[in-house]
């Protein structure tokens, strides 16, 4: 072997040995860089008591947790717990799906400047995780999100999940108000009063003391005979009950023509423990021109009513009828079917 062959042999080995080292030490930092700038996953959800998001668009949501199921929105309403399951799930699975390429670096971290969530997740009371959650990939199947005070964006994901996460990260406070509207075992009601207004002689009321239950007619007579197992069945039903939402998107006028009408029927339960809950229901009338399978002209929505609560005329709640018929029935409902009622 030549001195000429030996030297470059000695360079090429050299040579190969150098760019082995800088590939081993940029792996190194890469990966140390990676840990830091893209640990997103917060794992102990049930540590978790505070959530708080905010956007460019000036929305700010605070969730506070109360109590294992319990979450409230600004300190004001709950929250939906099916909302809440989907967002703690999300905060515990998203996983790097892949960083930004260099060609679109600088376009996502303007984007994210501009038009992205901050989320901060708080465990009891201290504050964990700060990061921006950003726009969709082209292909929908992930988001661009950054760690706070990180300038390395990624493109994060949920394992098996096909589809974008932002959604999940809203924060506007009216889309995480809960439906719930009533929660009450059947040994939590003191008292239910029904009136119909348009047909009063169906009116009733419904009292429970110590497990005793009686029931008075529209003038306050009391129901000697009535069927008890069916008054107690009766309670069972109003542990989850929901509204189907809450009216926003109508005209000044026509709320407030709702809610000076007169109300088709009053509602009204007495907790043992808590506050009453009036339920002033309004008749729906139709805007556009609707028929009925007979093809008549209908002017009434079938379906649907508003509502309010204890004269509260700021939220107007959408109900439905196939729901809380089952709730306001008629006085004989609770009759026996072998005998009358007779009244004091």
């Amino acid at each position: 072997m030549t001195k000429s062959t030996k030297n470059t042999l000695s360079i090429l080995l050299m040579s190969i040995l150098a760019v082995t080292a800088v590939f081993l030490v940029t792996k190194y930092q890469n990966s140390t860089l990676k840990e830091e700038l893209s640990d997103f996953a917060v794992n102990d959800t049930a540590a978790i008591d505070k959530i708080f998001l905010s956007d460019k668009d000036g929305y700010k949501l605070l969730l506070e947790r109360k109590a294992t199921n319990l979450w409230m929105v600004n300190k004001n309403f709950e929250a939906r717990p099916d909302a809440i399951k989907i967002l703690l799930e999300t905060i515990t699975q998203i996983r790097v799906k892949a960083p930004v390429g260099r060609a679109s670096f600088n376009n996502v971290v303007k984007k994210l400047a501009v038009k992205s969530t901050k989320v901060e997740i708080y465990q009891k009371g201290q504050l964990v995780k700060t990061y921006y959650v950003g726009g969709t990939t082209e292909d929908f199947m992930g988001n661009y999100m950054m760690i706070e005070n990180s300038s390395a964006p990624f493109i994060m994901h949920i394992p098996g999940f096909e589809g974008y996460l932002y959604p999940r990260y809203y924060a506007m406070p009216e889309l995480w108000r809960s439906t719930a509207f009533y929660r009450y075992r059947a040994n939590d009601i003191k008292n239910i009063k029904y009136v119909n207004t348009q047909n009063p002689t169906i009116s009733w009321e419904l009292n429970q003391d110590k497990g005793n239950i009686s029931i008075k007619d529209y003038i306050g007579n009391e129901i000697k005979q009535f069927d008890t197992l069916k008054a107690r069945e009766f309670l069972t039903q109003f542990y989850n009950i929901n509204c189907e939402g809450y009216v926003k998107d109508i005209e000044p006028e026509r709320k407030d023509s709702i809610l000076n009408s007169k109300p088709r029927s009053i509602f009204t339960i007495v907790p043992t423990v808590g506050n009453t809950k009036e339920l002033k229901c309004f008749t729906k009338k139709l805007i556009a021109e609707t028929f009925d399978m007979n093809g008549k002209l209908m002017d009434v929505d079938v379906d649907r009513f508003y509502g309010i609560i204890n004269n509260d005329k700021k939220d107007l709640l959408l109900l439905q009828n196939f729901v809380f018929d089952n709730l306001m029935v008629p006085v004989d409902y609770f009759a026996p079917s072998t005998s009358h009622f007779v009244k004091k």
